[in-house]
């Protein structure tokens, strides 16, 4: 079909010689033809790969389709199965180094690694000579589609350009039609515009014009002899296209479904012109046919080492459950090797449907609660492990469910259920103590100690997870291992911190070493998070912002995310409260849990100082999620939080803080102790000794303490306790804008008859801090948010917040009102 009315669109593509162009439009709207029209008129290397429309679609199709034809080195890394940070970094250096054009067709069917390939590719684009083409179908896109998480993401990037399809106009239908087609006008009503049904509608121009593109193929299809139709037939159960050697048709019934225009013929392949071509045609098939099309479809694709997620599928619509069974699990741990868990947990439902009660079955169940952990399905986890334990204990494999049961008991915790997740790890110990020692042993001892490093109980996790690194050693694999260093590593930054690097830095080796991205990042977590709660800030942010680049390279958004959460953490603990708000600003706040509680914490806290609004709201929310949990970890900061903003208020604090001051005290953590005691509404007397060592000394030794471990706030409070240097607390308090505290000050200083110090500017007599001053100067010269921002060198949503919490305090209703009201009150 001629292209008509698509030269705006070759000319913007055209325009774009590198980054990402997001070409979108309904089915049969031209996006194919547009982008084949573009490529054949670059003059570049065209690199191309499309997602088919399996029901569980293959991990990588479109980067393994490139590699067929391009070869290269992203063939051989594709071929030599590296891990996937090398996949997508060979595809980027061959697009970027050969100033190739890739494209890749329909990610709606898209797998979850392709959609990774896509999210890693399109952020980088940029800056490599190649150039980006995706290919969708909008009108397939609806909320909570994988894909819109990838579109999302790539909205603001400006190296990324959008292009929507449009219908063709009536005029251009006439002209397709030609002077002695049919009614050009009502043609134009019932296609809609849509190229592909005009097209199908001109080749029956006998009949009226169908009302559906089923219509309207299936009447091209009837043309055919009955030798053509079985062709057909045959082809359509090949989703994107089909090889000629497998399709049982006579030669000339292929080139006469080629000559009506319905099969496409590519060297040894065949396809229809479109993917609606060939659903209408498969959906027309009688079911036994289908079945029997399908059946013969497998055994060719087996003799030719096809995918096994194509060979499931077509195993599973021709009733093999034989071959289900043997193709399904295999096309699931490919899935799972390029991290596309999604469709390794569709592979293993499959496979599920045509288990056998048993060690199949408890196999299977395992591996799939497995894939639902990592995809974040805690229940569903928690769920398929459960009945998988009871198809291991129904054929007394005993190794396998002590295994499971410590396995299981992640699930657990992960769901909230602490107390049962201990209680499932205990007896996954009791089982396997009653065999000789090996794998199960080793895995019950390695989730002991992480169970007990996540609880803060630390002289248990290091005991506990020596025996793990040694059996580990000895009956795990490196997966173990590393597990097992990173929980008696984590320990030890409480116990000895030289132990906890030297341990967590070596199964960051090992991690690397066997190309286990997420265990490496997961480490490297918490030799930052580690070294963090216990206030060495510089080994602390060094680590945490290794962690974030080592996991926006992955894309592994999860760790990245609890790395930012973190190192707003510390930046918030050492009085940089705008970069810390500014930080966790460039985000949404976190879904997981753990990540969740970093951040509302922080912010809650941050509020609670400044004297903002939504204090109570972060903490609160903050600390329901941490009992959920349970671990010190989680509760310390929220419950110092919360207890911190009530006394800021005037309300006694002690409740808040009494039973998880308690429970540090059990557990030794010294800085948890020495927080929330000092949080009592009566401050222990003597402080214990378990309590970190700044908190132990006297108000001006303590002071110094803070100040060289470089916490502002912390030091201003030990000086206020000092009568003596209650005007060097308030300083620092001002100069931080804790206008809360800073009032606190001031009240002890009337109350023991002290003249009231010259306020500083900081000290802003309608409560704003010295941020929102500045704020409200900027304001007052009419300047926008993103202005603003990018004056203060902030973000623009921390701009808003600043602005916001500037009406609240002022009793503006506009910014407008609040510029009056400062250059009237002489604000400025």
């Amino acid at each position: 079909m001629e292209l008509l009315e698509r030269e705006d669109e070759l000319r913007a593509l055209g325009a774009r010689p590198h980054g990402v162009v997001l070409v979108a439009g309904e089915a049969g709207i031209g996006k194919t033809s547009l982008v084949r029209e573009f490529c054949a008129g670059s003059g570049r290397p065209v690199l191309w790969g499309a997602c088919d429309a399996l029901r569980t679609p293959s991990p990588l199709g479109p980067l393994r389709d490139m590699a067929r034809t391009a070869g290269g080195e992203l063939a051989r890394v594709l071929a030599a199965e590296g891990p996937r940070h090398a996949l997508f970094s060979a595809f980027l250096d061959q697009v970027g180094a050969g100033e190739a054009v890739a494209v890749v067709e329909d990610p709606h069917w898209a797998d979850e690694a392709t959609l990774d390939l896509l999210m890693f590719a399109g952020r980088r684009m940029a800056g490599t000579g190649g150039l980006l083409l995706v290919t969708y179908r909008d009108d397939e896109v609806g909320p909570g589609h994988p894909l819109l998480a990838v579109l999302g993401a790539l909205a603001t990037d400006r190296a990324v350009r959008r292009l929507r399809l449009p219908p063709l106009s009536a005029a251009a239908v006439a002209a397709l039609a030609g002077p002695s087609g049919p009614d050009a006008t009502r043609l134009h009503g019932r296609t809609g515009g849509n190229p592909f049904f005009v097209t199908e509608s001109l080749a029956d121009p006998g009949q009226p014009v169908p009302a559906t593109v089923r219509d309207a193929v299936l009447a091209r299809a009837a043309r055919l002899d009955a030798a053509g139709r079985e062709a057909l037939e045959a082809v359509a159960v090949f989703p994107g296209h089909a090889l000629l050697a497998m399709v049982e048709a006579e030669p000339a019934a292929v080139d006469a479904c080629a000559a009506a225009g319905v099969l496409v013929v590519e060297g040894a392949r065949l396809r229809f012109r479109h993917e609606l071509a060939r659903l209408a045609v498969e959906e027309g098939i009688a079911p036994a046919r289908r079945a029997l099309l399908h059946a013969r479809a497998l055994a060719g694709l087996s003799e030719h080492g096809a995918d096994p997620a194509r060979l499931a599928y077509h195993a599973e619509e021709a009733g093999d459950g034989a071959a289900v069974l043997r193709y399904a699990p295999a096309a699931a741990e490919a899935a799972v090797a390029v991290s596309a868990h999604r469709q390794a947990a569709d592979h293993l439902e499959r496979a599920l449907r045509f288990a056998s009660p048993g060690a199949e079955r408890a196999e299977l169940l395992e591996r799939y609660a497995e894939v639902c952990a990592r995809l974040d399905r805690s229940d569903a986890a928690v769920e398929a492990s459960g009945l998988a334990l009871a198809h291991w204990r129904a054929v007394d494999e005993r190794e396998r469910a002590a295994s499971l049961m410590a396995q299981r008991s992640q699930y657990l915790w992960f769901s909230g259920e602490t107390s049962a997740a201990h209680e499932s790890v205990r007896a996954a110990l009791d089982l396997a103590g009653t065999l000789p020692p090996g794998p199960a042993l080793a895995t019950a001892t390695t989730w002991s100690a992480f169970l007990l490093m996540l609880a803060r109980a630390v002289p248990e996790a290091i005991e506990t997870g020596a025996e793990a690194i040694a059996l580990a050693e000895r009956f795990g694999g490196p997966a173990l291992l590393v597990r097992a260093l990173n929980a008696v590593g984590t320990a030890e930054w409480f116990h000895d911190p030289v132990l906890a690097e030297e341990h967590l830095t070596r199964g960051l080796e090992l991690a690397r070493r066997h190309g286990r991205d997420a265990d490496a990042g997961a480490v490297m977590l918490n030799l930052g998070s580690g070294a963090g709660e216990i206030r060495r800030y510089a080994d602390a942010e060094r680590w945490l912002l290794r962690t974030a680049a080592w996991c926006a390279e992955r894309d592994l958004d999860g760790h990245r995310r609890y790395a930012g959460a973190w190192l707003a953490r510390c930046l918030f603990e050492r009085g940089e409260w705008d970069r810390a708000e500014s930080l966790l600003a460039e985000e949404e706040v976190p879904e997981s849990p753990p990540a969740r509680i970093v951040t509302l914490t922080v912010l809650g806290r941050i509020r609670a100082r400044r004297g903002e609004p939504g204090a109570a709201e972060a903490l609160d929310e903050a600390w329901e999620l941490a009992v959920r949990t349970g671990d010190l970890q989680r509760l310390w900061p929220a419950a110092a939080g919360r207890a911190e903003l009530a006394r800021l208020n005037g309300r006694p604090s002690g409740d808040l803080a009494a039973e998880t001051y308690g429970l540090a005290l059990r557990l030794r953590h010294g800085w948890a102790i020495g927080e929330l005691g000092r949080l009592l509404d009566e401050r222990p007397d003597p402080v214990p000794e378990t309590a970190a060592p700044p908190y132990r000394e006297a108000p001006a030794a303590e002071a110094w303490a803070w100040a060289e471990i470089g916490c502002p706030y912390e030091e201003a409070t030990a000086l206020a306790e000092d009568d003596d240097r209650l005007g060097e607390a308030l300083r620092l308090f001002e100069r931080l804008g804790a206008r809360p505290a800073a009032d606190l000050v001031l009240a002890r200083m009337r109350a023991l008859g002290r003249r009231r110090p010259r306020r500083s500017t900081l000290a802003h007599p309608r409560g704003l801090t010295a941020r929102e001053s500045d704020v409200l100067a900027l304001l007052a010269e009419g300047l926008r948010n993103a202005e603003i921002a990018e004056r203060l060198h902030i973000s623009e949503k921390t701009a808003g917040h600043h602005v916001s919490a500037i009406l609240a305090k002022l009793g503006a209703a506009t910014r407008r009102d609040a510029a009056r009201i400062a250059l009237d009150g002489g604000l400025l």
